[in-house]
């Protein structure tokens, strides 16, 4: 058995399709089923049942799906761990974050991270799936809320911070240093769409306050938003700090009393190795944020 044929069956398991597999892999439909049935002959079980243009996988495939992982995921880990002993500090570091404030304010960090690291690839992805890509080894890091205790996870709170409303400076609560949230109702507000975490975030605890909010526009992007308080068109509810980043669009935060408080964490699977420059990055997370 070998790791070239572990990959080839583990791209087929996902696609549960030749044509789309060979064609990801960069091969032949031919031999592709060919490496797949030299596969099952080692084996002595077929790994996947053919129906007609469709395939499954069987009980045998789905055990040697969860080893083959295991044995890949291990086999990366030694090539990372080989490349940090050689101190050459290049690599690829992929991290996804919410797509809202904290990849906007991730820009510092980034350039700090990249002074100590100048040959590291970073990619940040934006996603509101941020789980689903740690787990399926999409990126090395997930930087967002708290998540429920995970056994195939380490996780690393970072920060916590509260909400303010904000308003543009010649708004008309602009004077006020502090509301009541029966205030924000029928407040017209600008805010990110649902199904954000920020967003979600803020209509679960307007539920639990007994209020209700409305909404004149919604967009994704926080320099959008606060453009659009700037301009007058609403207020908006976002994470205290970033008033450090917006205050010279003539903008105030005011406190909310009870404010909507949310965890941050950063977090990645239990099997992976971690890199040097990746224990630097969220090194450097931790002392930016707090």
């Amino acid at each position: 058995m070998e790791i070239r044929q572990l990959h080839y069956f583990l791209m087929l398991s996902n696609e549960l399709h030749f044509t789309e597999a060979a064609y990801k892999l960069g091969i032949s439909q031919p031999t592709l089923s060919q490496q797949i049935k030299v596969l099952e002959d080692e084996l002595g079980v077929p790994l996947f049942d053919r129906l007609g243009k469709k395939i499954v996988k069987t009980e045998a495939g789905q055990l040697l799906e969860q080893y083959a992982l295991q044995v890949v995921q291990q086999l990366e880990n030694a090539k990372k761990s080989i490349e940090d002993l050689s101190n050459l500090k290049t690599g690829h570091l992929r991290v996804a974050v919410l797509p809202s404030d904290l990849d906007y304010r991730m820009t510092s960090v980034l350039i700090d991270f990249h002074k100590e690291f100048p040959n590291i690839k970073v990619q940040v992805i934006p996603s509101i799936d941020i789980l689903n890509k740690v787990l399926e080894n999409e990126v090395d890091i997930g930087v967002g809320l708290a998540i429920q205790p995970d056994s195939r996870l380490n996780r690393i709170p970072f920060h916590s911070e509260t909400y303010s409303l904000y308003v543009h400076k010649e708004h008309e609560l602009a004077k006020k240093n502090i509301i009541i949230p029966e205030e924000l109702e029928n407040l017209p507000l600008v805010m990110y769409p649902k199904g954000f975490s920020g967003r979600d975030l803020i209509d679960t605890w307007c539920e639990n306050q007994d209020i209700s909010i409305d909404t004149l526009m919604e967009t994704g992007s926080v320099t959008s938003l606060f453009q659009l308080v700037k301009a007058g068109i609403g207020a908006t509810i976002q994470p205290s700090q970033l008033i450090e980043s917006f205050q010279s669009l003539g903008i105030r935060a005011i406190s909310i009393k009870h404010s909507p408080t949310r965890n941050l964490e950063m977090f990645y699977r239990n099997d992976k190795y971690l890199t040097e420059s990746a224990k630097a990055f969220m090194k450097r997370m931790k002392t930016f944020f707090n």
